[in-house]
């Protein structure tokens, strides 16, 4: 069996980093993955979220408001992989929606779930419960791993990320 890293990153204006090329997210995942030898599936929108940081969180309280099924891009099947890290933001206490899309698509029966997140102040909101909670059929691995956007650009949380995947 495989392991595979699944992650949603948005990169552009971010809060408490600036004006990014590459996500918060995506930096612990492409570690994840050096790391781990895993396989990659980006969680790409079908219409990106807007650029500009207040824009986006508007476009992203409605859709957290309306509980929206936001469409992805590609996809992949899950059936060769038992271990899957799962990567994404915390928005507002929460996954961004379209996260919530994935994985309400695939069945994650007997899948070992590793979750990890970045923030700016909120750790997990909670998020790996409510994981367990809305997925009771897959098995979820560890604590997870929260971080800091501006952290996760560092060596040092680079380096605090690596000593969490040690523990697992």
């Amino acid at each position: 069996m495989k392991t595979l890293v699944v992650y949603y990153s948005r990169p552009d204006e971010n809060y408490g980093v600036g004006e990014i090329e590459i996500g918060n997210t995506e930096l612990l995942a492409k570690e994840i993955i050096k790391q781990t030898g895993a396989d990659e599936f980006k969680i790409e929108p079908t219409q990106p979220y807007p650029k500009e940081y207040m824009d986006c969180v508007n476009q992203a309280t409605e859709e957290l408001k309306n509980q929206a099924c936001p469409a992805y891009s590609g996809d992949i099947d899950l059936k060769d992989y038992d271990t899957i890290y799962l990567g994404y933001p915390i928005w507002w206490g929460d996954l961004p929606m379209v996260c919530y899309t994935f994985l309400e698509k695939h069945d994650l029966t007997g899948k070992i779930i590793i979750p990890f997140n970045t923030h700016e102040g909120s750790g997990n909101s909670g998020t790996y419960a409510k994981l367990r909670e809305k997925f009771p059929t897959a098995t979820f691995k560890g604590d997870g791993f929260a971080m800091t956007g501006h952290e996760a650009r560092t060596p040092d949380g680079i380096a605090k990320l690596n000593t969490w995947l040690k523990t697992l």
